[in-house]
């Protein structure tokens, strides 16, 4: 029996520290599954902590016939394969703790839930130390899913959280964290870190002057590979649990540690999420032996129930197949990286992933209202009949600023009529709220800032920061999607500085060949290369000396490239290539990027994230177009303006239909693709001497009012189809009922009201 299995782990990415090992442990039970049957072929791809390559690899693995994987150690990545698995009927065994709130039949979770892990740890700590608690962590699905359980368990036993703070995927800079945590005297610090975060954070820890003692840091996550990654000095005294230690002394674990050494060729530390890959790897290949099959249900089925003896103690695996009854222990961190005991569960824990969940009863409802929101492409807010936000669709959340959870006063809805076309539909125990844009609201007065007129609110927040960088000299950062107008802000803030009698030189970093980029910025002397410029050339950073230098597109830049950039603006120094010479400069750099630099530091180590902090001094976001139609009638208005001056005498206005399809269409290509649409009908409205109308717009506009109500469902008609797809992915009655949140009567209720056949 010949058999493929895809290995999906991070060889190199932020979660790197911790997936090398669990790679090891899964090649290691191959191995030993090999020695005696010879039929695996582990298929290993680098999945760089990135969940979209995640998806990618795992797809072709499943074309190319693979139909069991190991691997994905982040919640994004396990969410981002489920797809996959489900399309190619496929399973996962993933090896790592996890949120809970998902029991899904193409994964078998060989990791803690948090019942077996974070709930215990959180006894420990207020028995020990203290109810004060500060969450750390990184912002993503785990430590979010994770924390929101934390605070319903903690206060369900009268503690506090006093403080939740969150930063980016492989951030590595703690010091204002740090500084917070000292000035709120926390009993406890709950870390729900990941990778390369985990070692700045407790480095920083120390380097600060805190200690164990007086703070101690509680993590699920911290374990023996994060601990020699960052050195054990740093990591003692601190606490973590799990259902596996390397210290734990047993003949089993001594055995296992020693074959895996001799394997690994080293004496590597090992962890709790190695040993639970390695667990899951040999429970998962052994039942494939025993059925000599690999379809995915009958394991699943074979597995379940099952007991085994092992390092940590007899598991069971659950009856459906996809979690492990297990026992736990909490482990205090020792000089030498190995773990202390401190407390044992002494039996089994069953998993429970849904023992607290982070979302309401009423399951069923908030499945229709986020399909609603997803089809209808609309700005919807659901209130409880006391005004309480219940859902908002993303759409919403960006237009008001409102949150799940916030109670809408008579003077915040008054508000929101004000600014938008409110239509109100009455629904069970509901009050839904359809926001559509007005057109030429004026209650906002415009603001006005060097080029740029907006009477949006948000905006208008941004260009505050836009004022205060033009009358500063730091280095600013403007995020936005491509055509938003980054380089019009960048030109507004020059010209509003005290540097607007020097020159503003920009340079497209994207559009540049990467040979050509260090000359292009820095200058070369005479005979560099050929064709060099006889006596040489200077580079845009001594064009712009005593100006603003503005490199758009700078998440492009090669990673060789930024590290020479990030020296200048350091040592604001420059050599021009071919040369010895240090010249100086004086500038201020303004940088501008479509690309979340975030992400690309975490997911695919392609900006770094010391030029990041150096760039983004000061930052300010240019909100899309969609966000801000209140914006759109002037912005026409404008370029109306413009067309005359170039063309001559033509159309004044939009006619009011065509206008107001201009503010509801959603404009992916921002205010370069209304520019483009306004001269197309601008020169077809001239030539037949008449306003701009909706024939004189592109079809794809044309049509849009078209396509959407085709897309729009009633929420009956999404409570049935939701219904109906639950039934078709599980086996039966209950299942579709828990997957959906409601008890089995209500279904068969739902059931006969909606007529649906099962």
């Amino acid at each position: 029996m010949q058999m493929k299995v895809g290995l999906l782990f991070s060889l190199t990415g932020i979660t790197s520290i911790t997936e090398r090992g669990q790679y090891e442990a899964a090649s290691f039970a191959i191995s030993e599954f090999n020695e005696q049957h010879a039929e695996i072929e582990a298929i290993v791809r680098d999945i760089s902590s990135d969940p979209r390559k995640s998806a990618e690899e795992a797809e072709a693995l499943a074309l190319d016939g693979v139909k069991i994987f190991i691997g994905c150690y982040t919640s994004a990545c396990r969410k981002a394969v489920l797809p996959v698995l489900e399309k190619y009927d496929c399973l996962l065994v993933y090896p790592t703790l996890y949120e809970g709130q998902e029991d899904h039949p193409n994964v078998f979770y060989t990791g803690e839930v948090p019942n077996q892990q974070v709930h215990i740890l959180i006894d420990y700590f207020m028995h020990h130390y203290g109810k004060r608690i500060y969450l750390i962590g990184n912002d993503y699905i785990y430590p979010r899913e994770t924390n929101e359980q934390v605070k319903t368990y903690t206060s369900g036993k009268n503690g506090e959280v006093i403080e939740e703070r969150y930063v980016p995927f492989g951030n590595q800079e703690f010091h204002e964290v740090i500084q917070d945590i000292i000035l709120k005297k926390p009993d406890v610090i709950f870390s729900t870190l990941v990778g390369k975060s985990v070692p700045a954070f407790y480095r920083k820890y120390k380097q600060m002057g805190l200690s164990p003692e007086s703070v101690p840091i509680f993590s699920p996550i911290t374990k023996e590979t994060e601990i020699e990654a960052m050195g054990a000095e740093f990591g003692a005294g601190h606490y973590s649990s799990a259902s596996y230690f390397q210290s734990l002394s047993n003949p089993l674990n001594q055995s296992f540690i020693q074959r895996f050494h001799r394997f690994s060729e080293g004496k590597k530390p090992v962890s709790s999420v190695m040993y639970n890959t390695y667990l899951g790897t040999k429970i998962v290949l052994d039942s494939m032996l025993k059925l000599r099959a690999f379809d995915r249900e009958k394991i699943m089925g074979y597995m379940g129930g099952k007991r085994m003896d092992t390092a940590c103690g007899t598991l069971r695996v659950d009856a459906n197949g996809r979690h492990l009854s297990r026992p736990v222990k909490i482990g205090k961190a020792l000089p030498d990286g190995q773990f202390d005991i401190v407390w044992d569960s002494d039996k089994n824990i069953n998993p429970e992933p849904f023992k607290i969940s982070t979302r309401k009863a009423s399951r069923v409802n908030e499945i229709v209202l986020e399909a609603w929101g997803q089809i209808s492409e609309e700005a919807i807010i659901a209130l409880s009949e006391n005004g309480t936000i219940q859902y908002l669709s993303r759409k919403a959340a960006e237009l008001t600023g409102f949150r799940k959870g916030n109670r809408l006063t008579k003077k915040m809805i008054g508000q929101l009529n004000d600014a938008f076309q409110v239509i109100s539909h009455e629904a069970k125990h509901k009050h839904l709220l359809l926001l559509k844009p007005r057109i030429g609201r004026k209650s906002i007065p415009v603001m006005k800032f060097g080029r740029v007129r907006t009477r949006n609110e948000q905006y208008q927040l941004e260009l505050e920061t836009a004022r205060i960088a033009a009358q500063s000299t730091a280095n600013v950062l403007i995020l936005g999607e491509t055509g938003t107008g980054k380089e019009v802000v960048a030109k507004s803030i020059h010209e509003m500085s005290d540097r607007r009698n020097g020159p503003l030189i920009s340079v497209n970093t994207g559009l540049i060949p990467k040979n050509l980029i260090a000359s292009e910025l820095f200058g070369y002397v005479e005979g560099t290369f050929t064709g060099a410029r006889k006596g040489g050339a200077i580079g845009k950073f001594e064009a712009a000396q005593k100006g603003t230098l503005f490199l758009d597109e700078i998440g492009d830049m090669p990673m060789d490239l930024q590290v020479i950039l990030l020296r200048a603006l350091e040592t604001k120094r420059i050599v021009r290539l071919g040369d010895t010479n240090e010249r100086e400069v004086d500038i201020r750099i303004i940088a501008a990027t479509n690309r979340n630099l975030p992400e690309e530091i975490a997911y695919g180590n392609t900006f770094r994230s010391d030029l990041y902090y150096r760039l983004n001094v000061l930052s300010l976001t240019i909100p899309p177009l969609r966000e801000r139609p209140e914006d759109i009638e002037g912005l026409i208005r404008e370029m109306l303006e413009e067309l005359k001056d170039s063309y001559g005498d033509g159309p004044d206005q939009v006619n009011g239909e065509a206008l107001q399809l201009l503010v509801e269409y959603p404009w992916p290509g921002n205010i370069r693709e209304l520019r483009n649409v306004i001269e197309r009908a601008y020169l077809l409205a001239r030539s037949k001497a008449r306003d701009i109308t909706q024939d004189d717009f592109p079809a794809n506009l044309r049509g849009y009012t078209a396509r959407k109500p085709m897309q729009q469902l009633s929420l009956r008609e999404v409570e049935k189809d939701a219904i109906s797809k639950a039934l078709r992915e599980t086996k039966s009655v209950l299942e579709a009922a828990r997957k959906l949140g409601i008890a089995r009567s209500t279904l068969y209720r739902k059931i006969k009201e909606f007529g649906i056949s099962i």
